[in-house]
This record gives C-alpha cells, structure tokens and sequence, in this order.
C-alpha cells in the first residue's frame, strides 16, 4: 500500500504502523491503518442507472492505467520495502524504496504446505510461476494425499492408486505449460496487480450531483507483479454467466451486462491500447489461464476437487493442453463433458421446419432432459450453426419426440406379429 501511495494517484489505507513477525508486544503480525470512507461497491452496484455504473467502470479502468503506466518490474513476485526504508518507514515515507522478492501466495504456505521446500520467487514468467505452484501441490500430496483419502473410509490401495494418478496429471500439466503461455500472455515488463480486484474492495461515495466517484481501493493482501494479461479482464460482476434461464428478468440482465462489458472494452482500448483489446477478445475465448488460476491462486483444494478440476480440465483441452475454440461458448462450456449424448441432427430443411412449428409444444407431455438439449446444441454448434439454448430446445423437443414416436412405432409392429404369428 506504501508503494501504490508513493507512486501513483490510486488512493489506499495509510499505514500507520504494522510488523510482519511475532515478535512484537502481542505476539502475533499485526498492520494499524486507515480506515477509508465510503461504501462498498457491491452494495450500491444494483441501484445505479446504466450511466452511473458507466462511470464507476471508467474509474476503474483509470485504475488500471494508473498500475500499468506507473508500476513497472522485471520479474513476478512481491513488493517488499528495502531494510533501510524499514528502519525509516514511519518517519519518512516518501521516500521508500522496495524490491520484488518472495511471492506469498497461500499454495506456497497454508496447511502444512510451508514445511515442504519450494522456490517461490520472484519468477522471470507466468510460466516459471505456475510450473513453481504445480510443483508444490505434487510435492504436497505425494506425502499428504493418501492420508487424506483414508480419512474417508477409502481403501488403502485405491488411495495410493488415486494419489499416483494425481502426480500424473500434475506431471502432465507441467510438462505441458508452454502450450499455454504464448508471448502474448506473459510478455514483460510486468506490472502490480490486486489479488482481488472485486467490489468489495472498492469505496465509493456519492457527490451532491448523484454522480458514484471511487475513493479508495482496500485488500491488498496477497498482491504480486504480474503481466499485462493478469491485469486485463473484465470486473467479474459484468462477466458472462454460464446460465441457461430464459426468463425476461435474465435476458434484461444480461443484454446490460453485455453493454457494460463492450462499455468497458472500449475504454480500455482508449487508455491502454489496441493489445488490451486483443486480449480481453482472446480471454473469452481461451479459458486455460483463468482454469489455472481456479486450480492453483484464487484458493486451496482438496485431493477431491482437485483430481475433479484436473480431469475437467484434460477433458476440455486434451492431453496436449491446447485451446478448445468451441469451448469460447459459455453453455458449451457449461456443458462439455462425457454426460453429452451423440445425437444424430437432422437436415437444414427439417430443422426449419422444427422452428416453424413451436406451437406445438405445448399440445405434448414430452419431456427433454437438459442433458439431452445441451447434446443437440453443442452438436449444432459443432456444425457451425449459430442457433440459441431456445431454438436448440424447440429442436430437441421434436427430435426426442421422433425418436419416441419410431420406438412407439416398432414396438406396436413386433406386437402385431406376435399376433399374427400366434
């Protein structure tokens, strides 16, 4: 917070005084700072008109610039003050001056993560930094894994055979990370980046002309230098939602969501650059980086969820890691997985005149599994149709009731001659 104070108009908590060990009076590390003013800005967010929240993300990507322009490195770690700046710091602060050293990230540290040795930093690439992450949850459940799934009444050898697999996974993962990270993704020079740039952590007031100005940007725990990439995405409440409702609330909902979003890719574009616009367009397209960031940033898992996330992610983009462009689809997304169904579609010709024909859904008590619509429109797009989860549904709808209507048929012909025959 220190140097975000010192070096760039961003306005954060001053630190009045804070120590990093237990040795200190009350035995623990401890920070005294400001207390901001202001409102969260996920509490004022939904009251705001489409302009109001236009403004908020104009400030935010001002926010971005500021980081970009101002904080540059040459290498991914985290900001810590040199000894002399810390013998001084609440004298003259001003004049602080830091180094990138460590990266603290809880992988690196919690649950009994920290007696298993690792490099941690600072890192030449996103690279080096994740294959470091990986690296440690290998280590890490190659001692702890097995006892872990004995606690839950596994046997012994399916554990030890579960655990192996894992490594494996992980080895592959590893092994694969450079058909992951392009240049474009983990160029230098590298910039500070909020672990959690959410709004939350966003203060806001309000003027007397009702206008929603941000005052200060709180939560800098957990912060490191990262690239351009790490620093580029779209405010996670106006992201795309993996969702299928349908009702007028959630269309209306997302038609605004989708005009924030080009609202903010615009401005981006404007303060940062052309670069910037190509990534935000790539990041909805290719998802590995941000799946990475699930398995091994944003939080610890366990043995389960992690198996379960590697397997979802080996399944989206096979064993070579490569990008899966049908996967830029938020519902194929959703739904790509060995539950789909081969289903066999129809011509162009009859799948109109499936469209055509939607008042007759309701004058059947056929019912169409969600599973069995997500097959027939990830099947579609497969096939380079541009239908929607509605228009996939209508054709669903009488697929399944064809392929009913044959099973009916067939079944009332071999009892016929059974008939026949006695």
């Amino acid at each position: 917070m220190k140097y975000v104070a010192q070096n760039t108009n961003i306005r954060v908590p001053a630190v009045y005084d804070w120590n990093g060990t237990a040795q200190n009076p009350i035995k623990n590390p401890y920070i005294f700072m400001e207390r901001l003013p202001g409102q969260h800005l996920y509490r004022v967010w939904y009251e705001l008109t489409v302009e109001q929240k236009k403004c908020v993300l104009s400030q935010i990507v001002e926010t971005l610039f500021e980081l970009w322009t101002k904080c540059r490195f040459e290498e991914i770690g985290c900001l810590y003050m040199d000894e002399q700046s810390l013998s001084d710091s609440f004298i003259s602060s001003a004049t602080s001056t830091f180094r990138i050293g460590p990266v603290v990230n809880p992988l690196f540290y919690f649950e009994g993560r920290d007696s298993i040795p690792s490099f941690t930093g600072p890192f030449k690439s996103l690279q080096e930094f994740y294959g470091a992450l990986i690296q440690k949850e290998k280590e890490f459940f190659e001692i702890h894994g097995a006892q872990e799934l004995l606690g839950k009444k596994i046997d012994y050898g399916m554990a030890v055979t579960r655990v192996k697999n894992l490594v494996k996974q992980l080895d592959l993962l590893q092994s694969k990370l450079s058909n992951i990270f392009d240049e474009s993704a983990d160029q230098k020079p590298f910039t500070l980046v909020h672990s959690d740039f959410d709004a939350q952590n966003m203060l806001v007031e309000r003027s007397s002309t009702n206008d929603i100005k941000i005052i200060g940007i709180i939560d800098w725990e957990f912060s490191r230098t990262g690239t351009l990439w790490d620093l580029c995405k779209y405010p996670i409440w106006i992201q795309e939602r993996d969702e299928l409702s349908t009702s007028d609330t959630n269309l209306q909902e997302n038609h605004e969501r989708q005009n924030l979003r080009d609202f903010f890719y615009d401005e981006m574009i404007v303060k940062l650059g052309n670069r910037v616009g190509q990534m935000l367009k790539m990041k909805e397209q290719d998802k590995r980086i941000d799946e990475l960031e699930n398995m091994f940033t944003f939080m610890i898992h366990k043995f389960d969820t992690l198996e379960g996330l590697l397997e979802h992610f080996f399944h989206h983009y096979g064993s070579e890691a490569k990008a899966n462009i049908k996967l830029a689809d938020p519902i194929m997304r959703l739904f790509w997985g060995p539950n789909l169904t081969k289903v066999q579609i129809p011509s162009e010709r009859i799948i109109n005149s499936y469209l055509l024909s939607v008042d007759k859904l309701s004058d059947t008590e056929v019912k169409v599994p969600n599973h069995y619509v997500a097959s027939v429109y990830c099947e579609l797009k497969s096939r380079d149709y541009n239908f929607s989860w509605q228009q996939a549904s209508v054709i669903a709808f009488h697929m399944r009731n064809n392929e009913l209507s044959l099973k009916k048929n067939s079944a009332n012909k071999i009892i016929s001659l059974s008939k026949i025959e006695t």
